[in-house]
Protein backbone atom coordinates (compact mmCIF):
# COMPACT_ATOMS: atom_id res chain seq x y z
CA UNK A 1 0.00 0.00 0.00
CA UNK A 2 2.86 2.40 1.21
CA UNK A 3 4.45 1.92 -2.44
CA UNK A 4 1.16 2.26 -4.67
CA UNK A 5 0.69 5.76 -2.22
CA UNK A 6 3.99 6.71 -3.77
CA UNK A 7 3.39 5.16 -7.33
CA UNK A 8 0.31 6.32 -8.46
CA UNK A 9 1.03 10.26 -8.88
CA UNK A 10 4.16 9.45 -10.44
CA UNK A 11 1.98 6.68 -13.36
CA UNK A 12 -1.04 9.73 -13.19
CA UNK A 13 1.11 12.78 -13.57
CA UNK A 14 3.11 10.57 -16.33
CA UNK A 15 -0.29 10.35 -18.42
CA UNK A 16 -1.14 13.73 -18.09
CA UNK A 17 1.50 14.47 -20.55
CA UNK A 18 -0.65 12.48 -23.20
CA UNK A 19 -3.85 12.95 -22.32
CA UNK A 20 -5.84 14.71 -24.25
CA UNK A 21 -8.24 17.95 -23.45
CA UNK A 22 -7.41 20.18 -20.79
CA UNK A 23 -11.11 18.38 -18.46
CA UNK A 24 -9.63 15.31 -18.70
CA UNK A 25 -6.23 16.70 -17.22
CA UNK A 26 -8.06 18.44 -14.45
CA UNK A 27 -10.24 15.09 -13.87
CA UNK A 28 -7.22 12.98 -13.53
CA UNK A 29 -5.56 15.66 -11.05
CA UNK A 30 -8.74 16.07 -9.00
CA UNK A 31 -8.90 11.80 -8.98
CA UNK A 32 -5.73 11.16 -7.89
CA UNK A 33 -5.69 14.25 -4.93
CA UNK A 34 -8.84 12.43 -3.79
CA UNK A 35 -7.20 9.05 -4.15
CA UNK A 36 -4.30 10.00 -2.19
CA UNK A 37 -6.81 11.49 0.36
CA UNK A 38 -8.64 8.68 0.80
CA UNK A 39 -5.61 6.28 0.75
CA UNK A 40 -4.13 8.20 3.66
CA UNK A 41 -7.61 8.53 5.87
CA UNK A 42 -7.20 4.40 6.07
CA UNK A 43 -4.34 5.08 7.35
CA UNK A 44 -5.30 6.50 10.75
CA UNK A 45 -7.47 3.35 11.32
CA UNK A 46 -5.43 0.56 9.79
CA UNK A 47 -1.60 0.80 10.36
CA UNK A 48 -0.13 0.16 7.11
CA UNK A 49 2.99 -2.73 7.03
CA UNK A 50 6.09 -1.84 6.43
CA UNK A 51 7.28 -2.40 2.71
CA UNK A 52 10.78 -2.50 0.78
CA UNK A 53 12.76 -4.17 3.43
CA UNK A 54 12.02 -1.72 6.02
CA UNK A 55 12.56 1.36 3.68
CA UNK A 56 9.11 2.63 3.81
CA UNK A 57 7.07 2.99 7.09
CA UNK A 58 4.94 5.28 8.76
CA UNK A 59 5.42 6.26 12.59
CA UNK A 60 2.89 9.11 14.11
CA UNK A 61 5.15 12.01 12.82
CA UNK A 62 5.11 10.83 9.07
CA UNK A 63 1.48 10.23 9.68
CA UNK A 64 0.86 13.70 10.81
CA UNK A 65 2.90 15.31 7.87
CA UNK A 66 1.48 13.06 5.35
CA UNK A 67 -2.05 13.76 6.18
CA UNK A 68 -1.35 17.71 6.42
CA UNK A 69 0.18 16.99 2.73
CA UNK A 70 -2.50 15.02 1.19
CA UNK A 71 -5.17 17.00 2.44
CA UNK A 72 -3.92 21.06 1.30
CA UNK A 73 -2.83 19.07 -2.08
CA UNK A 74 -6.38 17.87 -2.20
CA UNK A 75 -7.58 21.60 -1.68
CA UNK A 76 -4.98 23.23 -3.90
CA UNK A 77 -6.81 20.89 -7.12
CA UNK A 78 -9.91 22.13 -6.36
CA UNK A 79 -8.82 25.54 -6.54
CA UNK A 80 -6.79 25.24 -9.44
CA UNK A 81 -9.95 24.74 -11.39
CA UNK A 82 -10.94 28.20 -10.97
CA UNK A 83 -7.76 29.24 -10.71
CA UNK A 84 -6.58 28.60 -14.25
CA UNK A 85 -9.42 28.96 -15.88
CA UNK A 86 -9.66 30.81 -19.46
CA UNK A 87 -5.41 31.19 -19.46
CA UNK A 88 -4.42 31.50 -22.74
CA UNK A 89 -0.80 30.87 -21.80
CA UNK A 90 -1.29 27.81 -19.29
CA UNK A 91 0.53 24.70 -20.16
CA UNK A 92 -1.70 23.08 -18.44
CA UNK A 93 0.50 19.37 -19.02
CA UNK A 94 3.94 20.12 -18.03
CA UNK A 95 1.86 22.32 -14.58
CA UNK A 96 -0.19 19.45 -13.36
CA UNK A 97 2.25 16.81 -14.50
CA UNK A 98 4.91 17.97 -12.07
CA UNK A 99 2.10 19.02 -9.59
CA UNK A 100 1.61 14.78 -8.92
CA UNK A 101 5.15 14.38 -9.24
CA UNK A 102 5.59 16.91 -6.33
CA UNK A 103 3.01 15.13 -4.59
CA UNK A 104 4.85 11.51 -5.04
CA UNK A 105 8.14 13.08 -4.13
CA UNK A 106 6.70 14.75 -0.60
CA UNK A 107 4.90 11.55 0.02
CA UNK A 108 8.32 9.65 -0.27
CA UNK A 109 9.50 11.75 2.15
CA UNK A 110 6.79 11.35 5.17
CA UNK A 111 7.49 7.68 4.38
CA UNK A 112 11.00 6.93 4.20
CA UNK A 113 12.66 5.02 7.37
CA UNK A 114 16.33 5.78 5.80
CA UNK A 115 18.22 8.83 6.01
CA UNK A 116 19.29 8.25 2.68
CA UNK A 117 16.10 7.69 0.85
CA UNK A 118 15.24 10.64 3.06
CA UNK A 119 17.68 13.21 1.19
CA UNK A 120 16.97 11.41 -2.20
CA UNK A 121 13.08 12.29 -1.62
CA UNK A 122 14.02 16.01 -0.41
CA UNK A 123 15.78 16.51 -3.61
CA UNK A 124 13.28 15.02 -5.61
CA UNK A 125 11.06 18.10 -4.37
CA UNK A 126 12.98 20.49 -5.46
CA UNK A 127 13.70 18.93 -8.85
CA UNK A 128 9.43 18.87 -9.18
CA UNK A 129 9.12 22.22 -8.30
CA UNK A 130 11.02 24.32 -10.39
CA UNK A 131 8.63 23.85 -13.32
CA UNK A 132 5.90 25.19 -11.07
CA UNK A 133 8.10 27.95 -9.38
CA UNK A 134 8.74 29.32 -13.21
CA UNK A 135 5.71 28.49 -14.16
CA UNK A 136 4.66 32.49 -15.94
CA UNK A 137 8.42 32.96 -16.76
CA UNK A 138 9.55 36.16 -16.32
CA UNK A 139 12.91 37.55 -15.12
CA UNK A 140 12.12 37.82 -11.67
CA UNK A 141 10.49 34.23 -11.74
CA UNK A 142 13.47 32.67 -13.05
CA UNK A 143 15.89 34.55 -10.72
CA UNK A 144 13.79 32.99 -8.07
CA UNK A 145 13.98 29.70 -9.30
CA UNK A 146 17.24 29.52 -9.63
CA UNK A 147 17.96 30.84 -6.25
CA UNK A 148 15.92 28.51 -5.29
CA UNK A 149 17.68 25.89 -7.21
CA UNK A 150 20.38 26.40 -5.91
CA UNK A 151 20.59 26.87 -2.19
CA UNK A 152 18.21 24.16 -2.13
CA UNK A 153 20.96 21.91 -4.08
CA UNK A 154 23.53 23.17 -1.43
CA UNK A 155 21.60 22.34 1.62
CA UNK A 156 20.92 19.09 0.54
CA UNK A 157 24.51 18.47 -0.46
CA UNK A 158 25.14 19.51 3.07
CA UNK A 159 22.65 17.34 4.66
CA UNK A 160 24.56 14.54 2.66
CA UNK A 161 27.33 15.43 3.93
CA UNK A 162 25.94 15.26 7.63
CA UNK A 163 24.33 11.86 6.52
CA UNK A 164 28.07 10.58 5.43
CA UNK A 165 29.05 11.75 8.98
CA UNK A 166 26.36 9.98 10.75
CA UNK A 167 27.82 6.55 8.49
CA UNK A 168 30.82 7.17 9.91
CA UNK A 169 29.44 7.26 13.54
CA UNK A 170 28.31 4.21 13.25
CA UNK A 171 30.70 2.23 11.29
CA UNK A 172 31.88 -0.94 14.10
CA UNK A 173 28.66 -0.51 16.00
CA UNK A 174 25.36 0.61 13.95
CA UNK A 175 26.41 0.27 10.81
CA UNK A 176 23.27 1.24 9.30
CA UNK A 177 21.88 4.50 8.18
CA UNK A 178 18.21 2.54 9.03
CA UNK A 179 16.14 5.03 11.61
CA UNK A 180 14.66 1.76 13.79
CA UNK A 181 18.49 0.71 13.51
CA UNK A 182 19.65 3.56 14.51
CA UNK A 183 17.48 4.38 17.52
CA UNK A 184 18.63 1.36 18.63
CA UNK A 185 22.02 1.47 18.75
CA UNK A 186 21.76 5.04 19.01
CA UNK A 187 23.84 4.70 22.34
CA UNK A 188 26.80 3.12 20.10
CA UNK A 189 27.37 5.84 17.74
CA UNK A 190 30.84 7.76 18.09
CA UNK A 191 29.92 10.95 19.62
CA UNK A 192 32.22 13.66 18.15
CA UNK A 193 31.18 12.39 14.72
CA UNK A 194 27.70 11.84 15.46
CA UNK A 195 27.73 15.55 16.77
CA UNK A 196 29.27 16.91 13.40
CA UNK A 197 26.56 15.14 11.69
CA UNK A 198 23.76 16.50 13.34
CA UNK A 199 25.37 20.07 12.86
CA UNK A 200 25.46 19.59 9.17
CA UNK A 201 22.05 17.87 9.15
CA UNK A 202 19.87 20.85 11.18
CA UNK A 203 22.19 23.49 8.71
CA UNK A 204 21.17 21.66 5.52
CA UNK A 205 17.60 20.48 6.31
CA UNK A 206 17.16 24.13 7.74
CA UNK A 207 17.64 25.34 4.46
CA UNK A 208 15.28 23.59 2.53
CA UNK A 209 12.73 24.05 6.21
CA UNK A 210 13.54 28.20 5.64
CA UNK A 211 15.31 29.01 8.87
CA UNK A 212 16.83 31.82 8.95
CA UNK A 213 19.95 32.49 8.28
CA UNK A 214 19.87 30.26 5.60
CA UNK A 215 16.04 31.23 4.27
CA UNK A 216 17.48 33.33 1.54
CA UNK A 217 15.19 31.26 -1.47
CA UNK A 218 11.76 31.34 0.28
CA UNK A 219 10.96 35.22 -0.34
CA UNK A 220 11.61 35.10 -3.77
CA UNK A 221 10.41 31.74 -4.53
CA UNK A 222 7.12 31.86 -2.48
CA UNK A 223 6.25 35.65 -4.00
CA UNK A 224 7.26 34.57 -7.60
CA UNK A 225 5.37 31.28 -7.92
CA UNK A 226 1.79 30.92 -8.63
CA UNK A 227 -0.24 31.22 -5.33
CA UNK A 228 -1.36 27.81 -5.48
CA UNK A 229 2.17 26.59 -5.60
CA UNK A 230 3.02 29.05 -2.98
CA UNK A 231 0.53 27.51 -0.61
CA UNK A 232 1.73 24.16 -1.45
CA UNK A 233 5.35 25.29 -0.55
CA UNK A 234 4.51 26.90 2.31
CA UNK A 235 2.35 24.38 3.71
CA UNK A 236 3.51 21.32 2.61
CA UNK A 237 7.47 21.10 1.21
CA UNK A 238 8.61 23.40 4.26
CA UNK A 239 7.22 20.75 6.80
CA UNK A 240 8.99 17.66 4.89
CA UNK A 241 11.66 19.45 5.80
CA UNK A 242 11.02 19.76 9.49
CA UNK A 243 10.31 15.88 9.37
CA UNK A 244 13.58 15.29 8.63
CA UNK A 245 14.78 17.53 11.42
CA UNK A 246 12.79 15.98 13.57
CA UNK A 247 14.22 12.21 12.38
CA UNK A 248 17.34 13.54 13.58
CA UNK A 249 15.76 14.87 17.06
CA UNK A 250 14.75 11.05 17.34
CA UNK A 251 18.13 9.75 17.21
CA UNK A 252 19.08 12.57 19.53
CA UNK A 253 16.92 11.73 22.29
CA UNK A 254 17.79 8.09 21.58
CA UNK A 255 21.29 9.04 21.94
CA UNK A 256 21.23 10.84 25.27
CA UNK A 257 22.51 13.86 23.08
CA UNK A 258 18.92 15.99 23.37
CA UNK A 259 20.12 18.97 24.79
CA UNK A 260 22.96 19.53 21.99
CA UNK A 261 19.80 19.77 19.50
CA UNK A 262 17.88 21.25 21.41
CA UNK A 263 20.02 24.28 22.07
CA UNK A 264 21.21 24.75 18.22
CA UNK A 265 17.15 24.81 17.09
CA UNK A 266 16.43 27.01 20.23
CA UNK A 267 19.03 29.33 18.57
CA UNK A 268 18.01 29.24 14.89
CA UNK A 269 14.10 29.78 15.89
CA UNK A 270 14.51 33.16 17.18
CA UNK A 271 16.92 34.08 14.81
CA UNK A 272 14.10 33.30 12.25
CA UNK A 273 11.64 35.66 14.11
CA UNK A 274 14.34 38.14 14.49
CA UNK A 275 14.36 37.95 10.57
CA UNK A 276 11.16 37.96 10.05
CA UNK A 277 10.46 40.93 11.91
CA UNK A 278 12.78 43.10 10.61
CA UNK A 279 11.43 42.25 7.01
CA UNK A 280 7.80 42.26 7.40
CA UNK A 281 8.04 45.52 8.50
CA UNK A 282 7.32 48.07 5.77
CA UNK A 283 7.01 45.05 3.33
CA UNK A 284 5.68 46.06 0.16
CA UNK A 285 4.83 43.05 -1.64
CA UNK A 286 2.18 41.09 0.15
CA UNK A 287 3.15 37.79 -0.77
CA UNK A 288 6.50 38.61 -0.06
CA UNK A 289 5.03 39.19 3.60
CA UNK A 290 3.24 36.04 3.57
CA UNK A 291 6.76 34.26 2.51
CA UNK A 292 8.36 35.99 5.33
CA UNK A 293 5.49 34.93 7.89
CA UNK A 294 6.65 30.90 6.88
CA UNK A 295 10.13 31.97 7.84
CA UNK A 296 8.54 33.20 11.36
CA UNK A 297 6.13 29.93 11.81
CA UNK A 298 9.92 27.71 10.73
CA UNK A 299 11.03 29.44 13.51
CA UNK A 300 7.81 29.03 16.62
CA UNK A 301 8.39 24.65 15.15
CA UNK A 302 12.09 25.34 15.83
CA UNK A 303 11.70 26.70 19.42
CA UNK A 304 9.07 24.12 20.47
CA UNK A 305 10.56 21.32 19.13
CA UNK A 306 13.64 22.75 21.15
CA UNK A 307 12.06 23.58 24.44
CA UNK A 308 11.15 19.91 24.49
CA UNK A 309 7.72 18.80 27.03
CA UNK A 310 4.88 20.16 26.02
CA UNK A 311 6.31 22.55 23.13
CA UNK A 312 6.84 19.66 21.40
CA UNK A 313 3.25 18.89 21.37
CA UNK A 314 2.53 22.54 21.05
CA UNK A 315 4.97 22.30 17.65
CA UNK A 316 3.63 19.27 16.41
CA UNK A 317 -0.15 20.79 16.64
CA UNK A 318 1.49 24.29 14.62
CA UNK A 319 2.28 21.88 12.09
CA UNK A 320 -1.83 21.52 10.95
CA UNK A 321 -2.09 24.98 12.10
CA UNK A 322 0.63 26.90 9.87
CA UNK A 323 0.09 24.36 6.94
CA UNK A 324 -3.72 25.31 6.61
CA UNK A 325 -3.35 28.92 7.82
CA UNK A 326 -0.83 29.36 5.28
CA UNK A 327 -2.30 27.33 2.82
CA UNK A 328 -5.56 29.44 2.44
CA UNK A 329 -3.44 32.18 3.33
CA UNK A 330 -1.58 32.37 -0.20
CA UNK A 331 -5.04 31.42 -1.89
CA UNK A 332 -6.19 34.04 -0.64
CA UNK A 333 -3.61 36.19 -2.55
CA UNK A 334 -4.52 34.42 -5.66
CA UNK A 335 -7.66 35.91 -4.89
CA UNK A 336 -6.33 39.22 -5.06
CA UNK A 337 -4.20 38.86 -7.66
CA UNK A 338 -7.16 37.55 -9.70
CA UNK A 339 -8.58 40.89 -9.10
CA UNK A 340 -6.06 43.54 -8.63
CA UNK A 341 -3.49 42.12 -10.97
CA UNK A 342 -0.57 43.18 -8.87
CA UNK A 343 1.17 41.92 -5.93
CA UNK A 344 1.90 45.33 -4.28
CA UNK A 345 -0.06 46.67 -1.17
CA UNK A 346 -0.12 50.22 -2.58
CA UNK A 347 -2.31 49.05 -5.34
CA UNK A 348 -4.69 47.04 -3.34
CA UNK A 349 -7.01 49.21 -1.98
CA UNK A 350 -10.82 48.52 -0.40
CA UNK A 351 -10.77 44.79 -0.53
CA UNK A 352 -13.80 44.12 2.25
CA UNK A 353 -15.90 46.58 -0.16
CA UNK A 354 -15.04 45.35 -3.42
CA UNK A 355 -14.73 42.05 -3.00
CA UNK A 356 -16.54 41.09 0.13
CA UNK A 357 -15.50 37.51 0.47
CA UNK A 358 -12.25 38.10 -0.16
CA UNK A 359 -11.70 40.36 2.60
CA UNK A 360 -13.14 38.56 4.96
CA UNK A 361 -10.84 36.11 3.83
CA UNK A 362 -7.82 38.18 3.91
CA UNK A 363 -8.47 39.30 7.63
CA UNK A 364 -9.34 35.65 8.89
CA UNK A 365 -5.17 34.89 6.97
CA UNK A 366 -4.16 38.33 8.89
CA UNK A 367 -5.40 37.08 12.54
CA UNK A 368 -4.74 33.37 11.76
CA UNK A 369 -0.66 34.34 11.05
CA UNK A 370 -0.89 36.28 14.05
CA UNK A 371 -1.90 34.10 15.76
CA UNK A 372 -4.83 35.70 17.21
CA UNK A 373 -7.77 33.65 18.89
CA UNK A 374 -10.06 31.85 17.91
CA UNK A 375 -7.56 30.36 15.36
CA UNK A 376 -5.63 27.54 16.24
CA UNK A 377 -2.13 29.06 16.20
CA UNK A 378 -3.15 31.09 19.11
CA UNK A 379 -3.70 27.52 20.62
CA UNK A 380 -0.44 26.22 19.35
CA UNK A 381 1.70 29.42 20.26
CA UNK A 382 0.14 29.29 23.34
CA UNK A 383 1.32 25.89 23.81
CA UNK A 384 5.05 26.42 23.52
CA UNK A 385 4.88 29.98 25.56
CA UNK A 386 4.27 27.81 28.58
CA UNK A 387 6.38 25.26 28.19
CA UNK A 388 9.30 28.09 27.72
CA UNK A 389 8.12 30.16 31.57
CA UNK A 390 7.38 26.48 33.33
CA UNK A 391 10.44 25.33 31.73
CA UNK A 392 12.81 28.69 33.15
CA UNK A 393 13.74 29.50 29.72
CA UNK A 394 12.21 33.25 30.27
CA UNK A 395 14.82 34.82 27.90
CA UNK A 396 13.11 32.52 25.05
CA UNK A 397 9.94 33.63 26.22
CA UNK A 398 10.67 37.08 26.37
CA UNK A 399 12.49 37.16 22.52
CA UNK A 400 9.24 35.00 21.90
CA UNK A 401 6.74 37.23 22.61
CA UNK A 402 8.58 40.41 21.73
CA UNK A 403 8.59 39.33 18.35
CA UNK A 404 5.17 37.92 18.06
CA UNK A 405 4.06 40.86 18.98
CA UNK A 406 6.16 42.96 16.76
CA UNK A 407 5.64 40.91 14.17
CA UNK A 408 1.83 41.08 14.57
CA UNK A 409 1.98 45.10 14.45
CA UNK A 410 3.75 44.77 11.10
CA UNK A 411 1.31 42.67 9.42
CA UNK A 412 -1.44 44.36 10.83
CA UNK A 413 -0.04 47.99 9.14
CA UNK A 414 -0.11 46.08 5.97
CA UNK A 415 -3.37 44.01 6.11
CA UNK A 416 -5.25 46.65 7.15
CA UNK A 417 -4.37 48.97 4.55
CA UNK A 418 -5.21 46.67 1.73
CA UNK A 419 -8.63 45.99 3.70
CA UNK A 420 -9.51 49.80 3.84
CA UNK A 421 -10.15 52.46 1.74
CA UNK A 422 -10.97 52.98 -1.75
CA UNK A 423 -9.09 51.67 -4.94
CA UNK A 424 -7.03 54.21 -6.74
CA UNK A 425 -6.79 52.25 -9.68
CA UNK A 426 -9.95 52.64 -11.90
CA UNK A 427 -8.96 49.13 -13.48
CA UNK A 428 -10.66 47.33 -10.84
CA UNK A 429 -14.04 49.73 -10.74
CA UNK A 430 -16.14 47.14 -11.81
CA UNK A 431 -15.65 44.28 -9.62
CA UNK A 432 -15.67 40.55 -10.99
CA UNK A 433 -17.48 37.99 -9.56
CA UNK A 434 -15.74 35.25 -7.38
CA UNK A 435 -15.57 32.38 -8.41
CA UNK A 436 -16.66 29.42 -5.74
CA UNK A 437 -14.14 27.05 -7.08
CA UNK A 438 -11.82 29.61 -5.32
CA UNK A 439 -13.79 29.65 -2.32
CA UNK A 440 -14.54 26.72 -0.76
CA UNK A 441 -11.20 25.46 -0.60
CA UNK A 442 -10.34 28.64 1.53
CA UNK A 443 -13.26 28.48 3.03
CA UNK A 444 -13.08 24.61 4.48
CA UNK A 445 -8.99 25.27 5.58
CA UNK A 446 -10.58 28.18 7.11
CA UNK A 447 -13.17 26.03 9.14
CA UNK A 448 -10.01 23.76 10.14
CA UNK A 449 -7.85 25.99 11.75
CA UNK A 450 -11.03 27.77 13.46
CA UNK A 451 -12.18 24.01 14.90
CA UNK A 452 -8.70 23.69 16.06
CA UNK A 453 -8.68 26.86 18.31
CA UNK A 454 -11.36 25.18 19.78
CA UNK A 455 -11.36 21.41 19.87
CA UNK A 456 -8.89 18.73 19.29
CA UNK A 457 -10.45 15.82 18.37
CA UNK A 458 -9.51 12.32 20.17
CA UNK A 459 -7.89 10.66 17.38
CA UNK A 460 -5.73 13.51 16.19
CA UNK A 461 -5.03 14.43 20.32
CA UNK A 462 -3.34 10.57 20.58
CA UNK A 463 -1.72 11.13 16.85
CA UNK A 464 0.48 14.10 18.28
CA UNK A 465 1.00 12.34 21.89
CA UNK A 466 2.44 9.55 20.04
CA UNK A 467 4.54 11.63 17.88
CA UNK A 468 5.27 13.97 20.53
CA UNK A 469 6.52 10.87 23.02
CA UNK A 470 8.85 9.79 19.66
CA UNK A 471 11.29 12.66 20.59
CA UNK A 472 10.55 12.98 24.24
CA UNK A 473 7.73 15.18 25.19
Amino acid sequence: MLIFLILFPLVIGGSVFILPGQKTRNRALLFAALLHSACVFSFWKFQPAMSLNGFLGLDALGLLVLSVVSVLFLMVSFYLMGYFKNEPDFSHRIFIGFLLFFLSFMTLVTLSRHFGLLLIGIEATTLSSVPLINFVKTRQTIEATWKFLMICLIGVALALLGTYFLAVAGIGNVQSLFIDKLLNHATELSLPWFKMSVIFLLIGCGTKMGLAPMHTWLPDAHSQAPSPVSALLSGCLLNCAFLIILRVGQVCHAAGQAQFFSSMLILLGIISLGVAYVFILGQEDYKRMFAYSSVEHMGILAIGIGLGGAGIYGALLHVINNAFTKGFAFLVTGNLYKQYHSKKVNEVRGVLRRYPVTGIFLLAAFLAVSGVPPFGTFISELIILYEAIAGHHYVVAFFYCLFLALIFIGIAGIILKMIEGCPADETVSKPHKESWSMIMPILFLIGIVLMLGFYIPPFLDNVLQKGAGLLGG
